[in-house]
This record gives structure tokens, sequence and C-alpha cells, in this order.
């Protein structure tokens, strides 16, 4: 992929590869003396997703959503973006202040009331009870089959996922679907979405649980205070729809991370299940849903991917 893109941009004196999340596409900083700019490039030609990413970067701007910027499209593998630099808003909490972080806290409000008002019209994809429920097979085969202690009747839990998923509201909103904090990038002052190409019709509290109950931020006492603010955007929480909505995201995290650190071997996913293992048992609604001894062990740091006895048929 990098020589694809010496090959196609031979103006770039200097590439460098950033980090990013576990994904088909790369990322390259280029430099050619006077600026940067960053090059997302894809390993096979993808003119569909190109075109979407194109299309709901107007759709973001239209709506006053911070995105980056594309300063071109080379082919049907790179797509040019503006430089917002590599401070991530989870990094950025980790250097900031109270006022600070509630300043942040209130646009990241802003923006949530803002893509609820985005017609749905402009996403054709929909995260809906299947593909939940795919989710929690998901989870099921790659969390479960790696980190379950000793047998669990792996049939029964998932039906207890299943019933989970169809007590979420059918109802659908515009949403980033992937909302949290390593997909807000901090610029110029003002917070940028990153990482939107998937963005799709989805349950009401779907991007407000993605980021209240985030991997990598724990908002601790400042949760409450975003709530509030929540609220003045006329944001109220449904507690039961509030609560199943986060069950699910949070377990659908659970089995990504999974297949992160067991599958593709990237043990740094491994970091963030304790945090969302944490989440999943302070749900009030969790005992419904979930035993609480498959996520013990896993929290103690006790397993380790191929330890432990195999699921319950």
């Amino acid at each position: 992929m990098r020589q694809y893109l010496e090959t196609n941009v031979p103006w770039a004196k200097k590439i460098v590869k950033i980090q990013a999340e576990a994904s088909v596409r790369q990322f390259y900083r280029l430099d050619d003396g006077d600026r940067t700019i960053v090059a997302m490039v894809y390993p096979a030609p993808c003119r569909e997703e190109i075109e979407r990413i194109v299309r709901l970067t107007d759709v973001y701007w239209q709506h006053g959503i911070p995105v980056p910027e594309i300063e071109r499209v080379l082919d049907d593998r790179i797509l040019l973006l503006r430089d917002l630099g590599d401070v991530s808003l989870q990094k950025a909490f980790r250097r900031h202040d109270k006022l600070w972080k509630q300043e942040a806290l209130r646009e990241v409000c802003a923006i949530l009331a803002t893509l609820r008002r985005i017609p749905t019209c402009n996403t054709g994809l929909l995260l809906g009870h299947e593909r939940m429920k795919w989710e929690m097979d998901f989870f099921l085969e790659h969390f479960g089959g790696n980190f379950f202690p000793g047998a669990v009747d792996v049939e029964n839990l998932r039906l207890r996922l299943y019933n989970m998923v169809e007590r979420i509201e059918e109802i659908s909103i515009f949403a980033h679907r992937d909302f949290h904090s390593r997909n807000m990038q901090v610029c110029d002052g003002r917070i940028y979405l990153v990482d939107f190409q998937d963005s799709m019709k989805a349950a009401p509290f779907y991007d407000t649980v993605s980021f209240v109950f985030d991997a990598y931020l724990d908002l601790g006492s400042l949760k409450e205070y975003f709530l509030r603010e929540l609220e003045k955007h006329g944001i109220k929480v449904d507690h039961e729809q509030f609560y199943l909505t986060a069950l699910q995201r949070n377990i659908k995290a659970m089995g990504t991370f999974g297949f992160q650190v067991a599958v593709k071997r990237h043990p740094a996913y491994k970091k963030y299940m304790p945090r969302t293992i944490r989440y999943i048992l302070a749900n009030p609604l969790a005992a419904d849903f979930v035993p609480r001894e498959i996520f013990v062990e896993a929290l103690d740091g006790k397993m380790s991917p191929g330890a432990q006895n195999s699921p319950k048929p």
C-alpha cells in the first residue's frame, strides 16, 4: 500500500504511516515541504465506499458538524484529507482541567443533538434487530470462544441476548455509529468527527451510550454533568431504552475486543476490556440477560485467549 501511494503522490517529500484503529484502510501523513495532508489508502479499489465518504462528508458539513475536509480523490483507493493532527478527545482529556472538559462535553452534546436532526434518508444502512443479533453472535464466537470461563450454555445465553435486542425500540435516527473519544479529533479549538463512513439509522440512544460508556474514556464524575447537558438539548434519557442500548453496545464491543486480541493478535485492545466489563456489570438491566460470572474472570485478568475451557454447545 505504501508503494502504491508513493507511485501516485510523487510530490510528497516525506511519507509517514499513522497508527490507526484496526481497519483494512491505512493512513499516511504526506509532507510536500509546505504543509501536511493525510492519505487514506484502501488495499484494493473501493469506489462505493469512497463515494459514500464523499457524500457523507457533505452531509455532515451541511448540518454544521466538522469532519475532515477532502482535499482530493486520487482514484478508487486513495482519499487525501485535511490533516487534523494527532490529538483525539481521549488524549485531550488527559491533558486538560475540569473546566476544559466541561466545555468539550457541551460541544459533544451539541453534536449529538445535531446528529439527531439529520434526516435518515442520508444513509441507506440500518442498525436494526437483525444486525444487533449478528453482533451478539460475534460476541459469543470471539469473546465467548476465547474468554468464557468453564462450561457456558451458549445457546441459552444467545436466546437471552436476542431477547435483550428485541426489547430495543425499532425507532431509528441518524447515527454516527461509532461515536467514541478516539473518533473525535481536537483541532483549532473544535471537535471533528472521523471514521463516519458507517453512519446509519440506529436506536435513539445508540450514539449517546457509545460516548457515555466509552471503552476508551471514563467520564467518571462528569457523566452526570454530561447527561444534564444533554437534557438542555432536549435529549432526555429513557431509563430502559438507554440501558438496554448501552448493554448491547458494550457486549458488541467485547466481541470486537475478543476478535482483535485472539484472532487478529492485537493485544493492545485487551486493556480496554476491564472498563467495558465494569460498564456491563454496573448496568442495572444486565442481570436479566447475562450471567455475571462470564465476565468476572476476564475482569480479574486471570484469563488469556485459548486458556479456558470450551463453551458448552
